[in-house]
């Protein structure tokens, strides 16, 4: 996770940020990976977040994936990192259903969170995480 996002999300969002990251389960990007240049060269020629675009020189440098769903920074980053390093959401939800990291209801109760939240995203039925497990 980069600096600027961390910075972005609110002090109880970072609270909670913090906590990950002592426990080890996500890590925050070294200052060595950011390429200060990028960004700005990014930052002059888009109308998109700072996060999102701090985000997107990281995942340049370091042929690591883009998430987001902010569907302008989606567009670039598939322009720039391609197709298969960029997901919202909901894809990376399905995917840590497949690793088996969540169960299914879990990821659900994550997407219904997250719209609550306000999060601007589609319709789905109770069963759309789950990969070959019952509902």
């Amino acid at each position: 996770m980069s600096p600027i996002v961390v910075s972005e999300c609110g002090l109880g969002c970072a609270a909670e940020i913090i906590a990950l990251q002592a426990a080890g389960r996500i890590h925050f990007v070294p200052d060595e990976e950011i390429s200060p240049d990028r960004f700005l060269e990014l930052v002059a020629d888009h109308d998109i977040g700072d996060g999102e675009l701090e985000s997107i020189a990281v995942c340049e440098t370091t042929d690591r994936a883009f998430c987001t769903d902010d569907a302008a920074a989606r567009r670039l980053a598939t322009n720039l990192l391609g197709a298969p390093k960029v997901m919202g959401s909901l894809r990376l939800l399905k995917l840590s259903v497949e690793a088996s990291l969540l169960e299914c209801t879990e990821a659900f109760a994550g997407y219904e969170q997250m719209r609550d939240s306000g999060g601007f995203l589609p319709d789905l039925d109770n069963d759309f995480f789950c990969v070959g497990e019952a509902a």
